[in-house]
């Protein structure tokens, strides 16, 4: 295998992983040996991929539930 294939293989890897990992493992990559560029980009995967839409579901909850606790419906 190539280094080049292998890199490529490698990002795969850490990209799946990003997705994949809890919140806390993303962030512990730095300490593996990995380069601070490859950690912050299995970083910003991770935020764009996982934190993002969980903080848009969280804020759309939150909405819903401030509507529906200061806004009833009218009898």
């Amino acid at each position: 295998m190539s280094s080049t294939a292998a890199a490529s293989a490698a990002k795969r890897v850490l990209q799946r992983r990003a997705i994949q990992c809890s919140f806390s493992s993303v962030f512990h990559i730095r300490n593996t040996g990995a380069s601070l560029k490859e950690a912050h980009e299995v970083e910003t995967i991770f935020i764009r991929a996982v934190a993002i839409p969980l903080g848009i579901m969280v804020g759309v909850g939150g909405i819903a539930f401030a509507r529906k606790k200061f806004f009833p419906p009218s009898p």
